[in-house]
């Protein structure tokens, strides 16, 4: 397994390493189906849901729908957003290899009422269900699987920050925000990166 190159996204978050240099493996191997078995209790630094006391202070529907990942999972995620072609790029291209059949771009939303509530509108017009789950990828040690209510309930707090990548199981869509408040969302994947290699 070879060394993955971030290019733009988190340039700055030290886990963009090679993974598996850094990783005693665990008796079973991460995968999607697994996920939830690399789990950690709230971590005193900061995620997109803040810091620990402002976490534990959330309403216990939001608490239930939130799991934060350990070190083996988050590596497993961040590896899996490029070697399944999700993220080919960085920046203001973040799809930059076709990766999606349709790409929706978006930006502007304030950091007013009226903003806070059209960046909401403009999640739930993506037509996610509501109680899909979704990975969420930022600038912290944890990466976070949520329901998409709570990334759309959310929202004015998970992105006005850092790079922030949201998608699921399926691999067949993925919302890249960029830190210069820019929404890039990619619906049918069709980017193959094995074709890369021939």
């Amino acid at each position: 397994m070879g060394h993955r190159q971030m290019i733009g996204l988190f340039d700055s978050f030290p886990l963009y390493v090679k993974w598996s240099d850094q990783l005693i493996l665990p008796s079973f191997m991460v995968d999607l189906s697994n996920i939830l078995n690399f789990t950690v209790p709230v971590p005193e630094d900061w995620t997109a849901f803040g810091n620990a006391a402002e976490f534990e202070a959330l309403p216990v529907e939001t608490k239930d729908q939130v799991h934060f990942l350990n070190k083996e999972g988050t590596g497993y995620l961040f590896d899996l957003i490029h070697s399944a072609g999700l993220i080919t790029g960085g920046g203001w291209a973040p799809f930059e290899k076709g990766n999606f059949k349709s790409v929706e771009k978006t930006y502007g939303f304030s950091t007013t009422d009226e903003g806070r509530q059209a960046l909401k509108k403009w999640l739930y017009q993506r037509g996610i269900p509501f109680a899909a789950e979704v990975f969420l990828l930022e600038e912290s040690n944890h990466a976070i699987v949520t329901t998409w209510k709570m990334i759309i309930r959310y929202s004015p707090f998970i992105f006005p920050g850092g790079d922030v990548v949201v998608f699921d199981r399926t691999l067949n869509w993925c919302l890249f925000y960029f830190h210069e408040d820019e929404f890039f969302f990619g619906r049918d994947r069709q980017y193959d990166p094995s074709a890369d290699d021939k």
